[in-house]
């Protein structure tokens, strides 16, 4: 198996959008959006779905647990970690999945919304497991109305910026 190289130029993109993704992160983790605690718009994801569609999925993986991870200690969370870290796991495995066997008969706003479900369940779930009891999932279809409206957000956000970012076409392709 031959290792993709990649150019300065994409380790740059790579680099300048898991800080946008940290930023992004930090940003939302200061205001309140959601009317649901523990709800998010889910900013960052936009940079997920970028990377995606930019450098694969082994790349955006890697990418989003470490904006995840530096994103929550910045933000002076640590408690916050393993949530944090399995939402971002089963989120990016979740629309690499569906990219990879639906698309584009699932969209980008699709592709966010999956992803912005997936985060929320991987939460209740290790909230159930940390504090021994089933009952946080009783918790989730409140949490899963945010996530069809903020991945719709950020789904959007995603495929205007992903039409901007390359000026040579749509990286939707």
């Amino acid at each position: 198996m031959k290792k993709k190289k990649y150019s300065a130029k994409n380790i740059c993109i790579m680099a300048v959008l898991t800080a946008v993704g940290i930023v992004l992160q930090y940003v939302e983790n200061r205001i309140l959006i959601s009317p649901v605690p523990g709800g998010k718009l889910g900013l960052a994801n936009i940079v997920t779905i970028l990377n995606i569609f930019l450098f694969g999925g082994k790349n955006a993986m890697a990418i989003s647990l470490l904006r995840a991870f530096l994103g929550t200690l910045l933000s002076g969370g640590v408690t916050a970690l393993p949530y944090s870290m399995a939402g971002t796991f089963f989120s990016v495995l979740s629309m690499i999945l569906a990219k990879t066997h639906f698309y584009p008969k699932v969209s980008v706003v699709g592709l966010s919304v999956i992803g912005a479900t997936l985060y929320n369940f991987a939460q209740i779930l290790v909230a159930s497991l940390i504090f021994y009891t089933p009952y946080m999932f009783s918790y989730l279809p409140q949490l899963l109305i945010v996530a069809a409206v903020s991945g719709t957000v950020t789904g959007m956000g995603a495929k205007v910026l992903g039409d901007r970012i390359l000026k040579d076409g749509d990286i939707y392709e």
